[in-house]
């Protein structure tokens, strides 16, 4: 399998995402809305072989940052594609783009070719003005989370539909696409996508699709070589005919529907395009952004999400997780304990955006990222805050003798229960109506409920109370969905370890948090470790 790399830049102000693979001469990849880079990891994997591929999240989607106001023209995404290109330090290189992607492409080709050695676009999107006013209308609905779940069938009931009619809110027999009914596979895909951006979408992709007569323009005013291209089935393959008259370096190519030709194709019209120089050098992975930063890290048996909040000038606090879930569940914790700790949070291996190890105990592993982050940052001396199941893995690396370890602080942790352990972490199959998100939408609000989240007797329920914000129980959802396949190791491991047998053995001062107001009982017991002689 070809290796994708997660990676982000700093543009500025704003933190870019982008995904690297391969070997070669450089080629940029820009993606469709309302997508992100992985819709393309396809293209990613058939051009590494011949590439060096860097495929970025556009502005306000996957994990960039958008960019300012709510009217965005193509060309303010060229800007910010060119600054990215910039940040990236890449000679001129091949640019590939699929539909918004494709507008993108052709205004970075016009505005900054000198970044640019040629163009491959599929499905450059050039619509009437009467098209624009019929087709987009109501299109660009907004995503708002309900405390009791619905908008995750609406959601799911959208992109089914946006398979079956173009535009989707149609559901006119006149607009119905050449498409079969759509798998399982290929709707949780989009929806996925969708949510990683559904709050940022709409300016950008409302820009591509009102390109317009704009995108006619722009290939008039092209100079550099140039491929266009769509598959027959592409609802934007008869925009091609509206193109103007072309140089003798552009061409309109066929494009095969069959999805290994078509890959293949579009590598060999890439090969077609001349090369600007060799790729550069990785770029040092640092947080980028502000509470949280952002960065990915490669560990010994994962490649770790990292959430950074507060000064990196204080003492370091590494929080380990609950599971089921990611670091999306402490994020309101990080940021109380901010202002007096540079506090990290990964995404546990095989939670949320981090990778599980192929055979390796993910409990080991994630015992094993904690001391790779101190490791990384250079700390000389950091604590662990390990909460429910993360507990276990704290247990786990207070045994390490790592005497950069000043404290190991344990919140609720798991006792074994082979019980608890098979039935925590449910499998969540695809279903063809996305009921596998209401079931994971269900176990986050359970959880605020009762302690087992599936135990829905009275003596489970839960004394304190739960968080049921509709926005704060959608992401993490989107948390636990990030990691479908694998979200359940960690918390099945856990449930099976024997916390207390573990930090009887431990090499670090341990501290077991009783109930009650965790920030305040973290920052106490680390100030006193800090003053103790």
């Amino acid at each position: 399998m070809t290796e994708i790399t997660r990676h982000f830049l700093a543009c500025g102000r704003r933190r870019v995402h982008y995904r690297r693979a391969g070997s070669g001469p450089p080629v940029v990849m820009l993606h469709g809305s309302p997508g992100d880079s992985q819709m393309l990891e396809h293209e990613i994997a058939a051009a590494a072989g011949s590439f060096t591929v860097f495929a970025l999240d556009t502005p306000g989607f996957g994990f960039s940052e958008a960019l300012p106001g709510e009217t965005l023209t193509v060309r303010d995404l060229a800007e910010a594609t060119a600054e990215a290109l910039v940040a990236l330090n890449l000679p001129p290189c091949r640019v590939y783009g699929s539909h918004t992607g494709a507008a993108i492409a052709i205004e970075l080709g016009v505005g900054w070719p000198h970044l640019v050695s040629g163009l491959v676009m599929e499905g450059l999107p050039a619509f009437t003005q009467d098209e624009i006013d019929i087709l987009f209308r109501g299109y660009f609905a907004p995503m708002i989370p309900n405390a009791l779940g619905g908008h995750l069938t609406s959601t799911w009931m959208r992109f089914r539909d946006q398979f079956t009619w173009f535009p989707w809110p149609s559901r006119d027999v006149i607009r119905l696409n050449p498409y079969g009914r759509p798998e399982p596979e290929d709707i949780h895909h989009w929806v996925s996508m969708f949510y990683r951006s559904c709050r940022t979408y709409a300016p950008a992709y409302r820009a591509a699709c009102f390109y317009g007569q704009a995108a006619l323009h722009a290939a008039a005013a092209l100079r550099v070589p140039a491929i266009y291209t769509a598959t027959i089935t592409d609802m934007l393959h008869p925009h091609l005919a509206r193109l103007p008259p072309l140089l003798p370096n552009q061409a309109v190519l066929p494009l095969p529907t069959e999805a290994e030709g078509k890959f293949a194709t579009l590598v060999a019209y890439l090969r077609q395009l001349p090369s600007g120089g060799e790729p550069p050098q990785s770029l040092a992975e640092t947080p980028i952004g502000r509470d949280p930063a952002l960065m990915f890290l490669a560990t010994q048996h994962s490649r770790l999400l990292l959430r950074c909040y507060g000064d990196p000038a204080r003492q370091p606090l590494i929080i380990a997780h609950d599971a089921p879930g990611s670091g999306l569940s402490s994020e309101i914790l990080a940021r109380r304990l901010s202002g007096e700790f540079y506090v990290i949070v990964p995404d546990l291996p095989g939670c949320g955006e981090s990778t599980a190890p192929p055979c390796q105990p993910v409990l080991q592993a994630a015992a094993a990222a904690l001391p790779a982050i101190a490791d990384h940052f250079g700390f000389a001396r950091f604590a662990v805050l390990g909460i429910g199941c993360g507990a276990a893995v704290a247990a786990h690396l207070a045994r390490s003798g790592d005497e950069r370890l000043c404290a190991i602080l344990i919140d609720s942790p798991p006792a074994p229960d082979a019980a608890i352990a098979d039935a925590i972490a449910p499998e969540l199959p695809l279903s063809p109506t996305g009921s596998h998100w209401i079931r994971a939408w269900l176990m986050v609000r359970d959880s605020q409920i009762y302690d087992p989240w599936f135990d829905g007797s009275v003596d489970a329920q839960r004394r304190t109370q739960g968080n049921f914000d509709a926005q704060w129980l959608h992401d993490q959802t989107c948390g636990i969905m990030a990691a479908r396949t694998t979200y359940h190791r960690l918390p099945r491991e856990a449930w099976r370890f024997d916390v207390a047998a573990a930090l009887r053995d431990a090499k670090a001062p341990v501290h077991s948090l009783p109930s009650g107001d965790t920030a305040s009982l973290v920052a106490s017991l680390l100030t006193q470790e800090r003053t103790s002689p």
